[in-house]
C-alpha cells in the first residue's frame, strides 16, 4: 500500500478556523488601544508640566507664573514655548483642549481630561506630589490648588 503525503481537507479547515478565532480575539482586544495610547500621552504631557513648574520655582521662587486663564502660561518669558508645546500636545490627543491649571505663589495643580475609560475622568498632578488618574472636573479648580 502506498502512503499518502499531505493534509486532508478537514485538517486544513480546522487550522483555518483556529486561526480565524485567534485573529478575532486579537482584533477585539486591540479595539481600545488607540484611546489608551492617547491617555498615556496625555498623562506624560501633564507629568511634564510638573518639571516645568519646578523649573519656574527654581528661577522665580513662585509657581504663580505657571498658569494663565486656567491653562498653561504660553507667554512665560523663559518656559512659554515648552508650556505651549505641552498644551498643544494635550489638545491634539483630546481633539480639543480640556484641561485646568491653577497656581499661586506656593502651590499648583494641573489636570487634563482622559479619553478612556470614561469621559469624566481627569489626570491630575499637584505641587504636593499627588498624582491621580481618577480625578473629576471639580478637582484642580480655583481655591483648591491640589488634586484632593
Amino acid at each position: 500500500m502506498k502512503s499518502k503525503k499531505g493534509f486532508t481537507l478537514i485538517e486544513l479547515l480546522v487550522v483555518i478556523a483556529i486561526i480565524g478565532i485567534l485573529a478575532a480575539i486579537v482584533l477585539v482586544s486591540l479595539r481600545g488601544a488607540p484611546a489608551r495610547a492617547n491617555d498615556a500621552r496625555i498623562k506624560s504631557s501633564v507629568n511634564q508640566t510638573r518639571i516645568q513648574a519646578e523649573l519656574i520655582w527654581a528661577d522665580e521662587s513662585t509657581y504663580a507664573n505657571l498658569c494663565a486663564s486656567d491653562t498653561l502660561n504660553e507667554l512665560h518669558a523663559t518656559y512659554g514655548s515648552q508650556l505651549a508645546a505641552l498644551e498643544n500636545d494635550i489638545a491634539d490627543m483630546q481633539g480639543t483642549l480640556d484641561m485646568n491649571c491653577q497656581a499661586d505663589a506656593t502651590a499648583y495643580c494641573v489636570s487634563a481630561k482622559l479619553i478612556a475609560p470614561a469621559t469624566t475622568t481627569y489626570f491630575c498632578v499637584d505641587s504636593n506630589g499627588l498624582v491621580r488618574d481618577d480625578a473629576t472636573a471639580s478637582d484642580c479648580v480655583v481655591g483648591a490648588i491640589n488634586c484632593q
